[in-house]
């Protein structure tokens, strides 16, 4: 119970310290460089993204899954979904390891601790992986989550062979990605192209997938993309 205790005031105080930074200036504080993570300060803050809660709806991520997100950076994602989940083991994997990494899952571990006003079920592990492997565990995911990561993989083909190989029997493979508005229309992030609906669903279930469901998440509007969040299956056998 001391140890408990001693955690939350050591928590509390890294929460004043990252929100007074956060006041302070709109770049991140200096001691997390470009790992910027926090973006809600209550849970009823994060009730109010919308975002974030279609996407725990369309998730259904449940106690005991190991969970991977595949392109994770400041694990931003493992953070806000913890509020709303519990007992799930987030394996958080990226190209690059300056965000990614075990003190980064740290931070974000005692920051949302304080946020959902106790101390987080979920566990996340970081690993770093290539540009056509995952590097995770054969045949142990329940849930593989690309958030807009899709559109960056430079060998998607090789990226669905890994994550097929990663998931277990029962697996799903999800992905959340804007959808264009044009033929030339580019990500407004990262300025890639963006994959109509019908030609990533073709794509992915080229490669072992079946396609199941897909959900709005964002509709089109003046400011906003459409984004989809899409659902796959693994199939019991890979096509490509």
């Amino acid at each position: 119970m001391l140890q408990y205790r001693i955690y939350l005031l050591g928590a509390v105080m890294l929460l004043s310290t990252m929100l007074e930074a956060q006041k302070k200036s709109s770049n991140p504080p200096e001691d997390l460089g470009h790992c910027y993570f926090y973006h809600h300060t209550s849970l009823a803050d994060a009730r109010a993204d919308l975002q974030l809660m279609k996407h725990v709806e369309g998730l259904n991520l449940k106690k005991g899954e190991k969970v991977a997100d595949i392109g994770a950076g400041a694990l931003r994602w493992e953070g806000a979904l913890s509020l709303f989940t519990e007992n799930v083991q987030f394996y958080a994997v990226d190209l690059d390891s300056s965000c990614c990494n075990p003190q980064q899952a740290s931070y974000v571990h005692k920051y949302y601790s304080i946020v959902k006003g106790k101390r987080l079920s979920n566990s996340i592990s970081t690993s770093v992986g290539s540009i056509k492997r995952t590097g995770l565990p054969d045949a142990q995911m329940d849930k593989v989550i690309l958030f807009q990561t899709f559109h960056e993989f430079s060998h998607p083909e090789d990226m669905l062979r890994d994550i097929y190989r990663s998931l277990n029997q029962n697996g799903r493979l999800y992905i959340s990605e804007l959808v264009p508005r044009h033929a030339k229309d580019l990500h407004p992030g990262c300025q890639h192209r963006m994959f109509w609906p019908e030609e990533l669903k073709k794509l992915v279930q080229r490669y072992g997938f079946v396609f199941e469901v897909q959900t709005t998440i964002v509709k089109d509007d003046k400011q906003n993309h459409t984004q989809l969040l899409y659902r796959f299956r693994k199939s019991s056998q890979e096509n490509g």
